[in-house]
């Protein structure tokens, strides 16, 4: 019984995490963060961390020239231009803490299908009013230490370069974050109408272009941003092929990881079969002489205990194929559901073949073993 829970145990671990790993692609896990264009062009990560936002923007990299060198880029199809206002939730403070994140008028439908409850105003009440829409609700309540209501305002300190302005803003809609899936990037914890956010500032709040180009440019479309950028040190790429290489090398680390994880635990499982059938052999001696005193010939004794042992491993094996194989897909569709939407479930057929192999040697080549050793003694040295 050890011995068949011994092999379960390392089958559902194997054949559970292998399902899930399995079933993650890289480029379609990739692809969750680039749903808009193979390349994100933002500022540098220094940039970000020696200056406020407000101060980045009165002297912004994002300009006409860039925007039209960009737009000559090979196979160019879309550039997506973010706008991020910057703001603080205490008024007392001198530089931004957070920012309002811009939407366009072809963003309505994916914000309204986003809604939790009730309606939300077409785009121009949104801009007429300078209205907000809290896109992630457990963030608002986090650092605003209130749950947000429809109808409810807002007061921000509004950073404008050098200039900063207390404003109140009402709260048109709430959406539900569960129906954001893979849009994250276009949804933040504040969302203000572009237009509204051209009334309120004067700097240029460019965050962002988002690149979208034809996936036979994509190569010769990244030599030629990078090159662009090489005059540009304030700005950075970052490129779905290099978001692809990422995730592979991370894939199969875990992959190794898992390896020798599962290696560790087999060392068990092997232990167990070889002392089962070692302590079986060892305790039917004398059986096995009364057997060989009625004719029954060394071979037809090895075949007898061969199938004994492929018995036991069989059932380990199918237990650990069911048991295993539901975890994994269960486990999947749960990741699937909540938190990886990329993944596609695939049964690791690979990786159980490999596994009944590996075990089914392991229990043929015990035994030959166990037998090899009980044959170089005779009857009468059975029967003590």
């Amino acid at each position: 019984m050890l011995t068949i829970s011994s092999l379960i145990l390392t089958g559902v671990l194997l054949l559970g995490l292998s399902s899930v790993l399995s079933s993650v692609d890289a480029g379609e896990m990739s692809l969750s963060g680039f749903t808009r264009g193979q390349f994100v062009i933002g500022f540098t990560n220094q940039e970000l961390r020696e200056n406020a936002l407000e101060k980045i923007q009165t002297e912004s990299p994002f300009t006409d020239e860039i925007y039209n060198a960009l737009a000559n880029v090979s196979g160019v199809t879309e550039i997506a231009d973010d706008w991020h206002l910057p703001v603080a939730v205490d008024l007392k403070e001198a530089e931004s803490d957070t920012e309002i994140v811009g939407f366009v008028q072809d963003d309505m439908e994916l914000i309204k299908n986003c809604v939790s409850d009730g309606r939300i105003p077409d785009y121009e009440k949104l801009v007429s009013q300078n209205q907000l829409i809290i896109g992630r609700p457990n963030d608002f309540e986090e650092i605003f230490s209130v749950q947000p209501e429809v109808g409810a305002s807002v007061t921000l300190k509004v950073f404008d370069g050098n200039h900063s302005e207390d404003m109140q803003f009402e709260i048109a809609a709430i959406l539900d974050e569960n129906k954001i899936g893979n849009n994250g990037d276009k949804i933040d914890m504040l969302l203000l109408p572009v237009d509204s956010m051209r009334k309120i500032a004067n700097s240029n709040l460019t965050y962002q272009y988002v690149i979208r180009v034809g996936d036979d440019f994509e190569q010769q479309a990244e030599k030629e941003i990078e090159q662009i950028l090489a005059e540009n040190p304030r700005l950075d790429v970052v490129t779905l092929s290099a978001a692809i290489a990422q995730n592979e090398n991370f894939l199969q680390g875990t992959k190794f990881a898992l390896a020798a994880a599962i290696i560790f635990i087999g060392c068990f499982s092997v232990i167990n079969l070889l002392n089962t059938i070692m302590t079986g052999i060892v305790t039917r001696r004398k059986e096995f002489a009364l057997m060989y005193s009625v004719g029954m010939s060394k071979k037809q004794l090895s075949s007898m205990l061969h199938y004994e042992g492929l018995i036991v491993v069989s059932i380990g094996l199918v237990l650990s194929l069911a048991i295993g194989g539901g975890i994994g897909y269960a486990v999947c569709i749960y990741l699937k559901s909540s938190l990886m939407s990329y993944l596609n479930y695939q049964f690791p057929s690979g990786v159980a073949g490999l596994y009944c192999i590996i075990v089914i040697l392991c229990s043929v080549t015990i035994t030959e073993a166990a037998l090899k050793s009980q044959n170089k003694l005779s009857v009468i040295e059975l029967l003590r």
